[in-house]
């Protein structure tokens, strides 16, 4: 592996080391460069260094990388939606996403359907060139420089952080931000027999993705079964069919919940309003004018059942779900405040498919494609629980049993009787399979395996804790690491995926609308959701960071101290 490159020009501290360059870690590279070139007190370059294992994924991550083929997969929310600035705070001569794709299709003018249904690569381009915008604003006051390797240790010391790179190599830095992000999706466990079959794929992203895919459609009249019936899931329709693959196509989870598709807009109207079916601005929604009534339960059965009666009254109201969850989801750091977090955790753990199915849509390519296969039968949806899955005679084997709902007289009289009457377990055949279970990460070794090496390390020798929610680790409210014991890390911060649990219920004050609050779920991992806690990051740690990289200014008020104190003879207090 390639050793930390040396750099060529003198700094006055150790480099500043961003672990992972996909959103979260270019969010952050991003938004320091910009406060670095309006900062008059820099007097000696900023060394900021990122550490990335693949190439395709720089400043692009797994979401918006380049390994799978380029406009294969596109965002499920339209381009307005997805700033890595907030409102207001656009800096000048940084393009939204909006104004680059309009500055695209003044070339080629069929860009400009990216505004309604964007490519998840083509976020990536553009946040490549955010990144570029940045580095010439900065000028000689930062240098970028990058590790391409696997982060496998980070260790604290008395006055530095080491960072461990998979061939051996330390880097020494001043601060590191581990921003590492999701990894590569697991195979569910009972997919395991499947694991390493030609017919099986666990994650739809990847390189190896791509001829997956073209084996598949190659095989244009098989028989597919994607595994789960989210977003993910979607992607994967949508890309077979427009790829040419003809068979059947059935996507199997165990509620069967899904998206729901924004529908079909002209350009000049979304440009005007939004795609219709995305939530309408609160301005229009009376109900947000006040605090929602669940807010008043004292305890979680209370809550509960007041949110699923408020949630009923709005709907028949009129008011769309995601309407309702994005207002509501503001509370969620007040609720996390009330009541025992161990009940609240297991309430999310059982219904966090529910509220994300529910907060958001997907956009009108995806789900026009893949409700027009559903319509005519090409794709079904089955609502099971997956038992195995295994390779048996060139076929893959899926053994599962449909989720509860009755279906013939004693499933009915059973019902009644409240008895747990089990449904008949079946089995499937199918040519190939794909997980679309979407990006796993794992910070709870007790519950299951830590694929990363450098969180498997910290989570072991107790330099990282699980967070509450099991959704991520625990930090600080300035996003420094906690240990085992509760201790807070000088020299190690956390933004992104790692801190999912913690971003969900904590307030910060940027959020994506007016207000403050949490996000639900993975919500909290958007654009949005990671801007705003780059920014919350920042904002305390900024001044702290660069202090190394500053001339000091005379302090006159000291010296009018120490002049008193002579002349008095008072005793200064120690600083």
């Amino acid at each position: 592996m390639p050793k930390s490159p040396k750099s060529s020009f003198s700094t006055a501290s150790e480099p500043f080391v961003i672990v992972g360059c996909g959103f979260a870690g270019t969010s952050v590279l991003l938004h320091t460069l910009l406060r670095i070139a309006d900062d008059a007190t820099i007097t000696s370059p900023v060394d900021i260094r990122l550490v990335e294992r693949k190439e395709e994924q720089k400043h692009a991550g797994l979401a918006y990388g380049k390994a799978p083929e380029y406009k294969k997969h596109n965002l499920n929310i339209g381009a307005k939606r997805v700033n890595p600035f907030p409102a207001g705070m656009q800096p000048a001569g940084f393009p939204t996403f909006v104004e680059y794709i309009q500055d695209l299709s003044k070339k080629n003018p069929d860009m400009s359907v990216c505004l309604t249904n964007p490519p998840r690569q083509l976020y990536g381009d553009y946040l490549q060139h955010l990144v570029g915008l940045a580095i010439e604003k900065a000028g000689s006051k930062a240098r970028v420089s990058y590790v391409m390797a696997q982060a496998t240790k980070v260790a604290e010391h008395k006055n530095h952080t080491t960072i461990t790179l998979d061939g051996g190599e330390k880097i020494k830095c001043a601060h590191v931000v581990l921003a590492t992000g999701f990894q590569d999706a697991l195979a569910p466990k009972f997919a395991a027999a499947a694991a390493n079959s030609p017919r099986f794929i666990e994650t739809p992203y990847s390189k190896s993705a791509n001829d997956f895919f073209a084996h598949v459609c190659k095989h244009k009249n098989s028989d597919v079964l994607i595994i789960g019936t989210g977003l993910t899931s979607m992607d994967i329709a949508a890309r077979l069919i427009h790829s040419g693959h003809e068979g059947k196509i059935t996507m199997m989870s165990r509620r069967a919940l899904m998206h729901k598709p924004y529908e079909d807009t002209p350009v000049e109207e979304y440009m005007a309003s939004r795609l219709r079916g995305e939530p309408r601005p609160e301005s229009e929604l009376p109900f947000t004018k006040t605090p929602p009534a669940f807010m008043q339960a004292t305890t979680v059965p209370g809550l509960v059942k007041s949110i699923v009666k408020e949630f009923k009254q709005l709907t028949r109201a009129g008011y769309t779900s995601e309407e309702i969850i994005t207002y509501w989801e503001r509370f969620v750091p007040q609720v996390a405040e009330k009541f025992p977090k161990q009940q609240l955790a297991q309430l999310f753990s059982k219904h966090d498919v529910l509220l994300t199915t529910n907060r958001v849509g997907v956009t009108p390519d995806i789900g026009r494609c893949v409700r027009q296969a559903m319509n005519s039968g090409r794709v079904q949806v089955v609502a099971a629980s997956i038992q195995s899955i295994r390779e048996v005679n060139g076929k893959m084997e899926t053994i599962y049993t449909p989720s509860p709902a009755p279906e013939n007289f004693i499933e009915k009289l059973a019902s009644i009787l409240n008895l747990k009457a089990q449904p008949a377990t079946r089995v499937g055949t199918h040519d190939f399979v794909f997980s679309g279970m979407g990006n796993s990460v794992s910070f709870d070794p007790k519950k299951s395996v830590v694929r990363d090496p450098l969180w498997a390390d910290l989570l072991e020798n107790g330099k990282a804790t699980p967070h509450w929610t099991k959704a991520g680790v625990a930090v600080t409210n300035g996003f420094s690491l906690v240990d085992a014991q509760g201790a807070a890390s000088k020299g190690i911060s956390v933004i992104g995926v790692p801190v999912a649990g913690h971003m969900t219920v904590t307030a910060y004050k940027y959020p994506e609308r007016p207000g403050a609050g949490g996000r639900i779920g993975p919500t909290a991992l958007n654009v949005a959701g990671i801007t705003g806690a780059t920014l919350a990051f920042l904002d305390q740690n900024y001044d702290r960071l660069m202090q190394p990289f500053r001339k000091p200014a005379p302090d006159a008020a000291n010296k009018n101290k120490k002049a008193v104190a002579y002349i008095t003879g008072r005793r200064l207090p120690s600083p």
